[in-house]
């Protein structure tokens, strides 16, 4: 293996002083950002051009073979020695890697405080030797594996282990879109500072969550994220989960709790927001925690809402099935409220006046019937200081046909179309006295008319002429 000499130091000196230097990496000096193919991490001043990135992105390429690479570790190490600042990322996307490989980068930047090592669109190949790590940790703090597959994860407590000292210190995971099923629970157990852990977009089950989240796991988790995952059971994956005392953000979104109506389960005081989501719900018992301040209902089949929640700041409501807004007299301190695409034609007069903190409100893309109590009290909305999303373009008239697809903001009623109901009630009155008045006046002129006849009677007649 080649050793490094006094002039390449030299030349890798000189190169770090200067802004940036010529290679087939492209490093974006506003962004502090080095954007190379796989295969120059065997071009040292590729590398070298980018010494002053503060993250790196290698695209597309494959390393399998181990003699690819394996020749260049020493000058490799040297380079990035050279790396002063902490480095915000480091991504791998749309790569075929060997383990060996991953391990051999590992020692590269050992040294270096990472943020972030992701690796996206990845295929790993066979199994490392991780020995070398053992009690050993380098400075990255967050990992992330998004849409990869690799040897089974099952039988490789050896490997785990010598993981232990690295895995304890992470505080961040992101593990998605990679068919995973579980986590075996001695894998768990070794993330003892985990503060947040995303497994979206994966194959979990309630089963399975309950082997991945076994006695105590993830001591300090404080975010979790399970959307689009398989679980079914609500109160299964409650019980699972409640047990974890620090635990403030819960994404359970894009499952299927259609039969959660109820649950006999009671969450942690320190979940605070939540997001059931896309869910399948259709009514609300007993199953939102009690400290919840913000809390995601969106895309679910509710027609009725009935929660008190003395803390909650934010709920989102859009595409249920509420015909108006609902009640909120338990929700005192609410600032934020959603309620657009829902089949609602009206808003009632006056009603979010109740709630004194609001001051985020959207309520677009419903099916408006633009009467004049609507009109009115929107404007009345949109003028009380309110932010008010997707206003005017999102609030649209549904009904009545002559105004179907007109902006509710354009809409101007007159006093006539407005006082409908009260003009005629007017119009009928004026009938009536006109109608009573001319009943009076019939019985008066008939009246007269009659006395008129009775006077001129064939008797009184004859009499006037005899006097004559």
């Amino acid at each position: 293996m080649m050793k490094i000499n006094h002039s390449f130091a030299f030349l890798l000196l000189i190169t770090q002083m200067m802004p940036w230097a010529d290679g087939d990496c492209s490093f974006d000096k506003i962004l502090r950002r080095c954007s190379c193919s796989l295969l120059d991490l065997t071009n040292i001043m590729s590398i070298v051009s980018c010494i002053q990135a503060t993250s790196f992105e290698f695209q597309g390429g494959s390393f399998v073979d181990a003699e690819d690479y394996v020749a260049y570790n020493v000058e490799m190490e040297q380079v990035l020695a050279m790396i002063t600042f902490p480095l915000t990322n480091v991504i791998f996307a749309n790569v075929v890697l060997s383990e060996e490989f991953v391990s051999t980068f590992i020692k590269w930047v050992y040294r270096i405080q990472i943020k972030e090592l992701i690796f996206e669109n990845t295929t790993f190949v066979g199994k490392s030797n991780w020995q070398y790590m053992s009690g050993r940790s380098p400075h990255i703090s967050a990992l992330q594996f998004i849409n990869v597959s690799s040897y089974p994860l099952t039988d490789r407590a050896s490997d785990f282990t010598n993981l232990g000292n690295w895995m304890s210190k992470l505080k961040e995971l992101t593990l998605m879109k990679s068919h995973l099923t579980s986590i075996t629970c001695n894998i768990s157990l070794h993330f003892k500072t985990l503060s947040s852990l995303d497994l979206s977009e994966n194959l979990l089950q309630d089963d399975s969550l309950s082997t991945s989240f076994c006695n105590g796991v993830f001591p300090n988790l404080k975010t979790l994220k399970l959307r689009h995952n398989s679980l079914v059971n609500f109160e299964k994956v409650c019980h699972i989960l409640n047990k974890h005392n620090q635990l403030k953000h819960l994404d359970l979104s894009q499952n299927n709790f259609s039969y959660a109506s109820t649950s006999l389960c009671g969450w942690q005081p320190s979940l605070v927001l939540l997001n059931l989501s896309d869910t399948a719900l259709e009514q609300l018992d007993n199953i939102i925690p009690q400290n919840c301040e913000v809390l995601d209902l969106s895309y679910n089949r509710l027609n009725a809402l009935n929660i008190s929640l003395p803390n909650l700041k934010e709920i989102y409501l859009s595409h249920n099935k509420f015909l108006t807004i609902p009640p909120m007299d338990n929700l005192p301190l609410l600032q934020v409220l959603t309620v657009d695409g829902n089949p609602i034609k009206t808003l009632q007069r006056g009603q979010l006046q109740y709630f004194k903190h609001l001051n985020s409100f959207r309520a677009d893309n419903n099916p408006y019937t633009c009467s004049c109590s609507l009109v009115h009290e929107i404007k009345e909305i949109t003028e009380s200081g309110l932010t008010v999303h997707q206003w005017p373009e999102g609030y649209m008239c549904e009904s009545p046909p002559l105004l179907r697809g007109k902006l509710v903001s354009e809409v101007n009623l007159s006093f006539f179309e407005c006082h409908k109901p009260l003009l005629t009630v007017v119009i009928c009155l004026v009938i009536l006295l006109v109608c009573v008045g001319g009943v009076i006046c019939f019985v008066k002129i008939h009246r007269s008319t009659k006395a008129r006849s009775q006077h001129l009677e064939p008797g009184n007649i004859s009499s006037v002429q005899f006097q004559s």
